[in-house]
This record gives structure tokens, sequence and C-alpha cells, in this order.
């Protein structure tokens, strides 16, 4: 016993005096919240299932970065039988180098979603006959649910609480920092609302089931399950529209691996931080809308007709300045000097039409959605949060 009580006091002497070091512990950092999953499928007929994730509005969604994808041998799930599904999963182990075994576990997981086929257009037949776009009094209930003071309020605060961030996007990207917040604040309302879809299921759903909209969810499926290679991010975790887009940006993945940026340097981009959707914004609107910080975006024209007819509307338009003062529209102040072409916005009010002059930049905004309502709203929004931010 005397000899065994000598031997356990060896180690203890070496480690007091630094012979043996003590391992310090590792620092994971994290990214999205870890949900409990089962071991690899060894045998067949075995299921692989998450736990169920709560569904919230809240912006912190995280997991370990340190996240491993389980592998199976067998495909299970709501498509297990679909063939495009299969081809899709031999597509990306040869295109990719995508271990094939991953991609069974990932897509055994998948649940059909038919909220997210009902709300893209998957079970219509037909086509309505006008858009809702042209209908009088449209734009006032379209700008109603975004010019309101409460969305103005919370932009401001938004400004204020994250002033250093959007400062460092501006100067970094050259896009002001009132239509970086204009995006979020239409986009999620500054993270009120950044939905509740599962993105694995939403996008593998309409990719297997909507034929018209397949060629482009399946190149979305496609990127979704790179970025959560990539990042390793759990692939049940993320949450978000019924159309697959995610996080305060609201982005599609393939957008994610394109332009999102890790603003706050933590070693990972999390678009449900703050910091990382406000930088991704705006290198989105510097590489893919090839935004201005020279120009103007809009301006509106006075026109004394009640409704316009005659010309083609919408942000894709151009047309000269000197065109269109023709046919009787003028504008409301000197543009900020700016004399190249525009496109002609029509906004339908229940009074008249309201008529405005778009540059290249409203095109910038109408790439995040190609609607001239949408853009407008952005741009509205975001003047109103300026004014209101430095009048107080």
């Amino acid at each position: 016993m005397k000899r065994i009580k000598r031997l356990t006091l060896v180690p203890l002497l070496l480690l007091s005096t630094g012979c043996i070091q003590k391992q310090p512990k590792q620092q994971t950092t994290v990214i999205y919240e870890p949900a409990p999953v089962t071991t690899p499928i060894t045998n067949p007929g075995t299921v692989i299932t998450y736990d169920p994730v709560p569904v919230t509005n809240n912006v912190t969604q995280i997991i370990p970065a340190t996240y491993e994808q389980p592998r199976s041998r067998y495909l299970q799930g709501s498509y297990s039988n679909n063939y495009k599904l299969k081809n899709f999963i031999n597509t990306m182990a040869r295109k990719h180098h995508y271990d094939k075994y991953k991609l069974n576990a990932i897509f055994s997981t998948v649940q059909r979603d038919p909220q997210a086929l009902e709300k893209i257009g998957a079970f219509r037949t037909s086509k309505p006959t006008q858009s809702k776009a042209t209908l009088p009094g449209s734009w006032d209930k379209y700008r109603g649910n975004f010019l309101t003071d409460s969305r103005i309020n919370k932009g401001v605060k938004f400004w204020r609480e994250n002033i250093n961030y959007l400062n460092e996007a501006s100067q970094r990207y050259g896009v002001a920092p009132e239509y970086i917040i204009g995006i979020i604040g239409v986009e999620t309302n500054f993270g009120g609302y950044t939905g509740k879809h599962s993105v694995l299921n939403a996008l593998t759903s309409i990719a297997l089931e909507f034929p018209k909209r397949e060629k482009f969810f399946t190149s979305e499926l496609e990127n979704y399950l790179l970025m959560i290679r990539d990042e390793k991010i759990h692939p049940q975790k993320i949450k978000g529209s019924y159309a697959g887009a995610f996080g305060l940006s609201q982005f599609m993945p393939s957008s994610f691996r394109e332009y999102a940026v890790d603003l706050d340097q933590d070693g990972h981009i999390n678009l449900f931080t703050k910091a990382d959707a406000i930088g991704s914004i705006a290198n989105y609107f510097i590489g893919r809308g090839k935004w201005n910080n020279r120009i103007p975006v809009a301006m509106r024209t006075y026109y004394n007709k009640t409704r316009f007819h005659g010309l083609a509307t919408g942000f894709r338009t151009r047309y000269t300045q000197s065109h269109l003062k023709s046919l009787g529209m003028r504008p409301t102040s000197n543009f900020y000097g700016y004399k190249d072409k525009v496109s002609l916005i029509k906004l339908s009010r229940y009074s008249k039409d309201e008529m405005w002059w778009g540059t290249s930049n409203f095109h910038a905004i109408a790439k995040y959605n190609p609607k001239d309502h949408y853009a407008m709203a952005v741009h509205q929004l975001a003047q109103a949060i300026r004014k209101a931010y430095y009048r107080r």
C-alpha cells in the first residue's frame, strides 16, 4: 500500500513543477443551437430522426461549429422513393464529392412541406387574369404594410443600436445605411419575423414537386447543402420563408454563398446576427445590384392626368428624361443633378396614378425582389427612417 501511495504522488509532483502541463479547454464558436440526433443508421428499417426544434421568431438561432452530420446507407423520409431525389444525391456526390451516406441521412429527415408548395403556387392551375399591382389603390394597400410609425421607429432604434456596424458596412461598400436598414425593415421587420419553415424541407419539396420552378429550387437546394457542409450547420435547424430565404437579410442559399460576409469577424457567417446581415446586404447591393453611391435612387414627378397609359412602366424600363418630359412629366426637384436615363414607375393609388423616375440604384433594390412595389417600399421606408433619425 505504501508503494502504491508513493507512485500516485509522482504525477502530482511533475504537474506542480511544470513537467506536465494542464491542457487548456478548447473554445468552440457557435452559430446555431444544437439539436440531439440519433446514431447513424446501421440496420435496414431504422429511421434517422432529429428531435423537434421549437419554432421561435428569435433571431439568435445557433448550433455548434463542430457539428458532424451522421451517415446512413439507406434513404428514408418523405421522399425515400423519389427518383429525382436519388438522381440528385448521385449528382451531388459526383459533382461536389459530397458523402453520399451523409446525403442519405440528411434527406431521411425531410418532411414534405405542403404549405410551402401551396404558397409558391405549385397547386395553382391558372394565372390570375390581372396583376394585383395594376388595380386602383394597390400601392396604398402595399405601402400601408410597411410605411408605419412603428416600423419607422424600429428603424431609428436599429440604426442607433448598430451604428458601428452600419458605418463600417457603408464605408466598405459605399451603400447608405438607411437602405441597408430599409431592406431589413421590409424583409423581417427588424428580426420580428424571419420565417418558420424548415429551409431544407421547403427547398426539397418545391424542387421535387413543382416542375415549373424545378431548375431554380434544385440549384438552391444544391447551394444549401454546400452551405451547411462548409459552415457545419445542422441541416434541419435553419428556419426561413416558404421559398427558402432565411436570416434578417432573407438570403437564398445561393446569395449566402456568393455575397454573405462575416462582418463581426467571429469566424462564421450567421445571417441571424445583425452584424453579418448588415454587411451581407451591403455586399449584395454592390455585387449583384451594382450600387452606385454617386447617384440618387428615385424621384417623384408631377403628372397632371389621373391615369397613365401609353408607355411600358417598371424598373426594367429605360427612357431619357427629355422624352418623359415631353409627355407632360416634371421632376419635383433637380434630382441631385442626375441626367442619365431613368426607369418609369407607376404606382396605382385610389385617386390617381403616382409617377416616379428610378435610377440604376432603384434597379439594384429590385434585384432583391423584382417588384416595383417592393423596391419603392424599401426606398420610401429608408428615406422615412433617415428623416426621423436625423430629426431626433
